[in-house]
């Protein structure tokens, strides 16, 4: 007697997969859950080091690209942080009056706010500017930069407009005789941020473990932690009394950083609303492709995380804990491999491990700016990693589940689970989205469970486009190179339907996005 054919299809379904790796996808009940922002990117303070260059910010093309990875946080933060002073009386540079000159009042977000003269000028004089950022940077030797209230305008109205949410992180080096945080300057611009009725989250400092090679004055995490509490009680006085604040920004949790986040969180975790620490994996002057690609080197990232989580735990337990900056490679970036395909798997990974660990926020620096880990370069051209993140915002939900590979292959090839987002017009609650990354220097095919086997899947496979291989700066996806179509429309993300039963394909050294069609699953519901 022969066997009901439903019976025989994950049999006939499994020896059509062949030697596919099979997926154990945990769908029961859900790990964490991200926030809709979970994905979001800074801008570096550094680009005020000149004021003329906040100028960029009035590019349209630059606001679209910015508006596709909305919701998002949009953190003014890094080292530069500590080396601003708001002058309210300075005057705006002609480039920022070009940026207001040329604004409709009707619908300041749809001009363009930046004539296309300045863009170009500006453009032509960014390489030598970068230069001395980065030098500036390498010898620790940082000047102090007045900034005006047009800046200040030209950054709210680029969030704004842009859909961001603004996170601004105040100078916590102004200090008094006995290193007291002088809170002087940042209470003028509280004052105009009101004036003008902004709404902005604020930070204090930047890698305050950092603080005595940067400048020479040591703040230990007590005092810093008074000094969050006293400004918490300066927004408490003013129209900001129900804006978040954020911190430490530590720098990665080793030794006497450590230390210094737990007597932080002691004396002034009670008044942030997340914990805030900062992670890369590699030093950017002399990172590798090897170390890129490396599977152990994705792997660091997992122990550093779980130390934050250690010592949020002890102190101040179910504290929200964000990723406040992050990239692959202190210093910039790495030449020639963070703003290439490369990149993408240390990115990816990283989102993945972060959702699964339970870190809320993850903020990528750098949207744009100076170095090389950037997300659109100096023209307004998206690097892969912005093509990277477009995408999963449109697929990835909040909503996070347990994926593995049923027989581990020493980590190279490495899966996530979420439920699809809601926001896509082609896809249901319920739907699956699976991100999968191929360290393997050859295809790798995966097998889905037998329960959803019947299941139609839409792929989104990214892989380098030129010559250039793995270093390329250009991106296609399921075939088709990805551009901008002008200034104001960002290109169709076009799916591959599989045939049902289908095993997923992942090509040597590449990395996309699965989503698995009327999965029903619950707890996506």
């Amino acid at each position: 007697m022969l066997p009901p054919p439903l019976l025989l299809l994950p049999a006939l379904l499994g020896a059509l997969a062949g030697d596919a790796a099979r997926l154990h996808l945990d769908t029961a009940r859900p790990l964490r859950r991200a926030g809709p922002a979970f994905l979001s990117v800074t801008l570096d303070a550094n680009l005020a080091t000149h004021p003329k260059f906040l100028a960029f910010l009035g590019s349209l093309r630059l606001q679209t690209l910015a508006r596709g990875l909305s919701p998002a946080y949009l953190r003014f933060g890094g080292t530069k942080t500590d080396f601003l002073i708001f002058d309210p009386q300075k005057e705006a540079t002609s480039e920022e009056k070009s940026y207001w000159q040329s604004q409709d009042s009707q619908d300041i977000c749809k001009s363009r706010a930046l004539p296309l003269d300045v863009e170009k000028r500006l453009q032509l004089e960014w390489p030598s500017q970068e230069l001395l950022l980065l030098r500036e940077q390498y010898e620790k030797k940082f000047n102090i930069t007045t900034y005006s209230k047009s800046a200040v305008d030209m950054l709210y109205m680029f969030a704004n407009c842009s859909g961001l949410d603004l996170i601004f992180g105040l100078n916590a080096l102004q200090r008094t005789a006995d290193l007291q945080w002088n809170s002087s300057n940042a209470e003028l611009l509280l004052e105009y941020c009101s004036s003008k009725g902004y709404n902005i989250s604020w930070e204090l400092g930047n890698e305050p473990n950092s603080f005595r090679k940067k400048s020479g004055v040591f703040v230990d995490g007590f005092q810093l932690g008074e000094d969050f509490v006293e400004l918490h009680k300066l927004l408490a006085k003013s129209t900001f009394n129900n804006a978040k604040l954020y911190g430490p920004d530590i720098g990665q949790p080793r030794g006497k950083t450590v230390k210094m986040l737990q007597s932080f969180l002691k004396a002034g975790g009670a008044v942030i609303d997340s914990v805030t620490w900062h992670h890369y994996y590699l030093n950017g002057r002399v990172a590798t492709e090897e170390e890129f690609l490396s599977p152990d080197v994705l792997d660091t990232f997992i122990l550093s995380v779980q130390k934050i989580f250690e010592v949020v735990k002890e102190t101040t337990p179910h504290k929200k804990v964000w990723l406040g900056e992050t990239s692959s490679a202190y210093g910039g970036g790495a030449p020639r491999l963070s703003d290439t395909f490369a990149a993408g798997f240390m990115w990816l990974d990283k989102l993945g491990l972060s959702a699964k660990m339970g870190i809320e926020v993850v903020m990528r620096q750098v949207l744009f700016g100076a170095g090389n880990y950037h997300l659109v370069d100096q023209n307004f051209e998206p690097m892969p990693d912005y093509w990277l993140s477009l995408l999963f915002k449109k697929l990835v939900g909040s909503t996070v589940f347990e994926a593995r590979v049923d027989k581990p292959d020493s980590g190279k090839l490495r899966v996530y689970l979420h439920c699809t987002s809601t926001n896509h017009p082609r896809y249901k609650e319920g739907d699956l989205t699976l991100y999968a990354l191929n360290l393997h220097n050859v295809t790798k095919r995966l097998q889905l469970p037998s329960h959803l086997f019947d299941k139609q899947v839409d792929k989104y496979l990214l892989k380098p486009s030129g010559p250039s291989g793995l270093l390329s700066k250009s991106v296609q996806l399921n075939g088709q190179v990805l551009k901008m179509v002008d200034d104001e429309t960002l290109p169709a993300l076009p799916e591959k339907p599989l045939r049902p039963g289908s095993a997923l394909g992942l090509p040597a050294f590449s990395y996309g996005f699965f989503v698995i069609r009327n999965a029903k699953v619950a707890a996506c519901v």
